[in-house]
């Protein structure tokens, strides 16, 4: 995890015009992940004239990080482009995961749910 945050932030430094990441956060603890997430979705966001192209296994950090995606198979083959929406409504099924928890005192359940990024409910 150290030796990618020290990649991405090697990486960023000058202000290039592109930004090439591959698994930029590939071992990072989840807190450490979204701080880089804030670092480089402010880059591409921020600094007009710098492009940032990454490769990632990870739905949730592509949407974090991307206004467009592309989808590659079987070591390269582009199947589709274009943005999150557009993806998960052609390809996505649409799974949901509902999780049932032990009958917990309100404060624990709270702290839980906060922990694991969960939505009350």
């Amino acid at each position: 995890g150290n030796k990618r945050k020290l990649q991405t932030a090697i990486a960023i430094l000058g202000n290039p015009l592109v930004v090439l990441l591959d698994e930029p956060s590939a071992g990072m603890d989840p807190a450490a992940r979204r701080f880089m997430w804030k670092i480089v979705s402010g880059i591409s966001k921020e600094r007009q004239n710098t492009c940032v192209i990454l490769t990632t296994h990870s739905m949730e950090e592509a949407e974090a990080l991307s206004t467009k995606m592309g989808i590659l198979v079987h070591g390269g083959i582009f199947r589709c482009m274009g943005t999150a929406h557009h993806i998960k409504n052609k390809f996505g099924s649409g799974y949901e995961t509902l999780f049932k928890m032990k009958t917990l005192e309100p404060e624990v359940c709270a702290k839980r749910v906060r922990e694991f990024g969960l939505i009350p409910g």
